[in-house]
Parts: C-alpha cells; sequence; structure tokens
C-alpha cells in the first residue's frame, strides 16, 4: 500500500510595508513530501527570507532556498538560490536599486550562476489596496555551465510589480522580470511571478505560488541539445510572518 506524508512550509514575501527604521521581518519556509509502496521517492524544499527597513529612504531583503529531490534512489531536482537587494527612495515616486543573486541548477543546466544589477524603478500606483510600479537596469550575469565553458554576459533589464490587498491579511502579488542580452538579440529570458495569499488564523496564512520561465537559449543537456525553453513551479504552503 502506497504511503504519502506531505508537510507543507511557512514563507513570507518580499514586502516591507509600513515598517519602522531599524525593523526587521523574517520568514522561514520547510517542506517535504515521501512517497513509499508502488514507487519512491522525496523531496524536500526549504526558504528564509528577511526584510530590514535600513533608514526611512533605504529598505534591504534578503532571500534564500534550497530545493532537492530523488526517486528510486535517484536524484531529479536539485536547485539552490539566494538573493539580495537594496533600494533607495529619492521621494514617493523615484528610486534606486541594486540587486545581486546566485543560483546553482543543474538540471536547468546551470553549476553555478551569479548575477548583480543596478537601475532606476518609478511607482506609479502606492495606497493601502494597490501597489504597481517599474524599472528598469543593467544586470551582469557569469554563468558555468555543466556541459558549456564558462560565460558572462551583460543585460539590459526590465520589470514590473504589482500587488493587491483584500484586506490587511489578504492580497495578490505579482511580478514580470524581461532580460535582453546587450550582445545577442536572440538571447532573453522572461520570468513571471504570481501568488495569492488568504488569511487562516493570527500570522498563519495559505499561499498558493505560480513561477513560469523562458528563456530563449537554454543551457545543452550532456548529448548537445538545448534543454526546455519553458519551466514552470507550483507552490502551496502555510505562511508565517514574524
Amino acid at each position: 500500500m502506497k504511503k504519502v506524508l506531505t508537510i507543507l512550509g511557512v514563507a513570507g514575501a518580499l514586502v516591507a510595508a509600513d515598517m519602522e527604521v531599524g525593523e526587521l521581518k523574517q520568514h522561514i519556509e520547510v517542506g517535504y513530501l515521501g512517497t513509499t509502496g508502488n514507487s519512491e521517492s522525496r523531496t524536500f524544499s526549504g526558504l528564509y527570507g528577511n526584510d530590514y527597513q535600513y533608514s526611512e529612504r533605504t529598505d534591504m531583503h534578503f532571500k534564500a532556498d534550497a530545493y532537492y529531490g530523488e526517486k528510486e534512489g535517484e536524484k531529479t531536482d536539485e536547485r539552490y538560490r539566494a538573493y539580495a537587494l537594496a533600494n533607495h527612495h529619492f521621494d514617493e515616486r523615484w528610486y534606486t536599486y541594486a540587486e545581486a543573486g546566485f543560483m546553482r541548477n543543474p538540471f536547468e543546466g546551470y553549476e553555478q550562476q551569479y548575477n548583480g544589477g543596478l537601475g532606476m524603478g518609478y511607482i506609479l500606483l502606492d495606497d493601502k489596496k494597490q501597489l504597481f510600479k517599474v524599472r528598469g537596469g543593467y544586470q551582469y550575469r557569469w554563468a558555468d555551465f555543466t556541459e558549456e565553458a564558462v560565460k558572462d554576459s551583460h543585460y539590459l533589464k526590465l520589470g514590473a510589480n504589482y500587488n493587491y490587498h483584500f484586506s490587511e491579511k489578504n492580497s495578490f502579488e505579482s511580478e514580470l522580470n524581461f532580460l535582453e542580452d546587450l550582445e545577442s538579440t536572440k538571447d532573453f529570458e522572461t520570468v513571471l511571478r504570481m501568488a495569492l495569499k488568504l488569511l487562516i488564523v493570527d500570522s498563519l496564512s495559505l499561499r498558493v505560488g505560480f513561477e513560469v520561465k523562458y528563456d530563449n537559449t537554454p543551457a545543452l543537456d550532456d548529448d548537445g541539445n538545448e534543454l526546455h525553453r519553458t519551466d514552470t513551479t507550483t507552490t502551496v504552503g502555510i505562511v508565517y510572518d514574524f
């Protein structure tokens, strides 16, 4: 008889709404799925993130996550990511940002990938119900591929965020990012993320997330063929903010 065990984790979004100077908000997530019987598999996921209000005009954010899976004793998934972001606001509309990131995902063809960038943003709408902002800037990427030589790239990055709050604890969040290689027009990448967060009780909420990534020039597999251009991720978890 097949046995299934599922543990949903806790998570938080990178949002620093109504934070005081010096205030730190943290969030963690753990998840596990295992099967026995007709199939033998297990997956593990974990996340840590924080939001810090450095000054009245500067906020900082950090998030790191890990995902690992295996089936019948063979590894099927492995991904590690870390991301840091700092925003400095000149006024109620204009702001500048600096970001840095790391990823390891052999199943997408990356032994290691490092990103760093900076740019400007503009807040089109910000009230108690909605937040809509756009941004643009430069991003540098250094990539060590599993089946290709090391490569560094220079990108134009464009992005937008839209958040809608149904109430103080219930919200919809979305983010769209577009990368265009400054040296090769066929090398571009798009990532769309969406999440719905619904209050359960006190600081606990249900969060349903969806991410779709399109890479027009994906890495190569061990036979020299391109990997899939589109990757999607769906998550369901219990959110705890503290």
